[in-house]
């Protein structure tokens, strides 16, 4: 029988599962989507709006899905028998409530009955905080006052406060519930509350220390709960977060007997620690050192890889998600804008009568095609107050002398609308890849960085990406990905896999495949070989090529599975020339917002 391995993803509207070869080629997928899969606990987009903020999903339904999901599995004869390791990602920052039963109940499961049925008394809170919710604001002041500021919680956790994060959750839930959090015995994430079902064994497991970055709580240089904001929490905040698993490739538990009774998994089928679903992403790609992923969604993300760590208000650090207790730190920043193909959708339609085609038309008439092309016009649209930069928000557009230098760019004219109305494409996609460009060079620095530039005869007084993975749905744009290839200055890469004989887009689920991964990973070193992530992932990439021989031979691959998309042209060498440009008007356009 071929080994097979099982990743989870309980993301904010659906709980999905992948199932993966040896060689990690994707077998199957399938879902649970809330909204229409579980009519009854009435969300939409998976969640409920409250009061004063608040965004939250039943925790129940978490539960019921499982149920729904595995029956699916045995539904389309998955061969759960041949699965040796399973792992789970969640969305992250939404924390789950145990009561003092949960122990109990999770380790005396009946096979005969569904979870949904039996695991209801398991928790304190029927509710789960979701990503979503903006109620904690005075919590956020009090996690910052309690350190000495944004900056000081920044490098201390990762990241400055957030509403969404988890401790400001827990403290909010403390001060307006105290009887309910007394009565909780422990408090998971999404991720680690996925590791217990899956165990069943009556100990809720730990809390992955990649997920545990999303927090505001987790000391992430000196790898244990910050004291003094469990202070803040009181009343033994410590022990209901528990222990943190700081070995990402550790065996936590055998998946559990329930499992095993009434859909025939192995006994033996091993579970690894969970993570958040954007470190999830992360493995999915396999980023090394100063390589990074843009996903260009409603909101769009910016990963970074590196070898140091970097905190920044303005950006999120993270433990690297599959590193063992051994292996050397690393990690990666996660920058986050709301003003992403909301932004580029609202240009398309305001100036291009709805059309992607009139739209890619317009910036292919534009782009610069040569080193002396110097952009000289920038939009920023801010149309809801940003993260990056912080409350950022208005339209500004500016026009500039190309020959100008930049201290003559408080010169620039400001206008509503540039002559040119092909302009506006350009300059709205400039303006955001320049973002990206801008601060992911902030994240890098020369040991993220050995050897040449990515692209030859460029100027390297700026440190930039090696190679970038697009996702998202704006992926699909490929005037898009070649001006990202130029802005970046870096090749622009797509997951791919070989269907039909030819090489197409992957479109697997990136978080139950990256946790997958890991699961793969983790069960290797179970049986006694010390590997790290990248080095199994690669291995089982030079395996899958070999097995296929010359399969698609007639795409460029820089590794089986990849396919480079774009590559920066001569238009890259202009741009390269004008990130400082670039800077000094969005500093210009967050003066004239602060007037």
């Amino acid at each position: 029988m071929e080994p097979l391995y099982l990743g989870l993803d309980a993301s904010t509207q659906s709980l999905k599962a992948s199932l993966l070869s040896e060689n990690l080629d994707v077998r199957a997928e399938c879902a649970i989507h809330f909204d229409t899969d579980l009519p009854q606990y009435k969300t939409k987009g998976g969640v409920i709006f409250g009061e004063n903020g608040e965004v939250y999903s039943p925790v129940m339904m978490l539960v019921e899905a499982f149920d729904l999901l595995f029956d699916k599995i045995k539904q389309r004869k998955w061969d759960v028998a041949s699965i040796k390791g399973v792992a789970g990602s969640g969305q992250q920052h939404a924390s789950v409530y145990w009561s003092q039963q949960a122990s109990s109940l999770l380790s005396n499961l009946d096979p005969k009955t569904r979870l949904a049925d039996q695991l209801s008394p398991a928790f304190s809170r029927s509710i789960v905080p979701n990503w979503q919710d903006s109620s904690t604001s005075k919590e956020c002041q009090d996690f910052q006052s309690t350190v000495g500021g944004p900056v000081a919680l920044a490098k201390i956790t990762g990241s400055r406060a957030h509403e969404r994060f988890t401790g400001p959750q827990i403290l909010r839930f403390k001060r307006n519930h105290p009887e309910t959090y007394r009565e909780t015995s422990r408090i998971s994430l999404v991720s680690s509350a996925i590791t217990t079902i899956l165990c069943s064994d009556g100990e809720v497991k730990g809390i992955d220390e990649s997920d545990a970055c999303g927090m505001n709580l987790w000391n992430v240089q000196g790898r244990h709960w910050e004291q003094s904001l469990l202070d803040l929490i009181g009343e033994d905040a410590g022990a209901k977060l528990g222990e943190v698993e700081t070995d990402a490739g550790k065996v936590v538990g055998h998946i559990g007997k329930w499992f095993v009774d009434r859909y025939g998994f192995s006994p033996e089928c091993a579970v690894f620690p969970g993570t958040g679903d954007n470190p999830a992403t992360f493995l999915s790609l396999t980023l090394a050192p100063s390589e990074g992923l843009v996903s260009l969604g409603t909101s769009d993300v910016v990963l970074v890889s590196t070898s140091r760590y970097f905190p920044n208000p303005e950006s999120h650090a993270f433990f690297h998600p599959a590193r063992g207790a051994n292996d050397s730190p690393s990690y990666f920043n996660m920058i986050v804008y709301k003003n992403g193909s909301l932004a580029r959708q609202h240009v398309r339609d305001l100036y291009f009568d709805k059309s992607w085609d009139k739209f890619n038309a317009a910036v292919e008439s534009l782009r610069p095609q040569a080193v002396t092309d110097l952009p000289n016009k920038a939009a920023f649209w801010w149309l809801l107050p940003d993260i990056v930069p912080h409350n950022a928000h208005g339209v500004y557009k500016y026009i500039t002398d190309p020959s100008a230098g930049l201290f003559e760019i408080g010169a620039a004219q400001k206008v509503d609308t540039f002559p040119d109305v092909s302009s506006e494409a350009l300059a709205i996609l400039e303006s955001q890849l320049f973002n990206y460009r801008s601060r992911s060079s902030t994240i890098l620095d020369d040991s993220d960085t050995p050897g040449e530039p990515s692209t030859a005869s460029l100027p390297d007084n700026i440190p930039r990406l090696t190679r970038v993975y697009a996702t998202g749905g704006a992926s699909a744009n490929r005037t898009i990905l070649s001006l990202m290839a130029d802005v970046l200055s870096a090749k622009v890469c797509k997951n791919v896999e070989f269907y039909d004989n030819k090489w197409k887009d992957a479109d697997w689920n990136a978080c139950s495949v990256g946790v997958a991964y890991k699961a793969r990973w983790g069960y290797e070193r179970s049986q006694g070989r010390e590997i790290t992530f990248d080095d199994l992932v690669a291995q089982c990439r030079n395996n899958r090529a070999k097995l296929r021989g010359q399969e698609g031979g007639a795409i460029s691959l820089e590794e089986e599975g990849i396919r480079v998309v774009a590559e920066p042209g001569e238009g890259a060498r202009a741009y390269e020339r004008r990130v400082d440009w670039w800077r000094a008007l969005e500093h210009k356009a967050l003066s004239e917002m602060s007037k």
